[in-house]
């Protein structure tokens, strides 16, 4: 299995989300772990929070497809910045 520990990974799960290559609740887990690995970099935070709203929070009425929206918004904002950070 492959594993992912960089930034650059964590780009190119976002760019599998967004073209829906990879399911949104999956890639977000994986670039939680990432940020993880990284020691929690303030780019991937919402990943993180994400990661954790989509268990245990059924009670609350949370399930993890209604975080999908908010893992493709996520997506967008860690793609912007990765492309901006290049081209600077």
């Amino acid at each position: 299995m492959r594993q992912y520990e960089t930034i650059g990974d964590a780009l190119l799960l976002a760019r599998d989300v967004l073209d829906r290559s990879l399911d949104a609740n999956q890639g977000c887990a994986l670039i939680a772990t990432i940020a993880g690995k990284l020691g929690h970099p303030p780019s991937l935070e919402d990943f993180t929070v994400l990661a954790h709203e989509q268990t245990g929070h059924q009670c609350f009425g949370i399930a993890a497809e209604d975080c999908v929206d908010e893992i493709f918004s996520a997506c967008h904002s860690l793609l912007e910045a990765g492309i901006a950070k290049t081209d600077a």
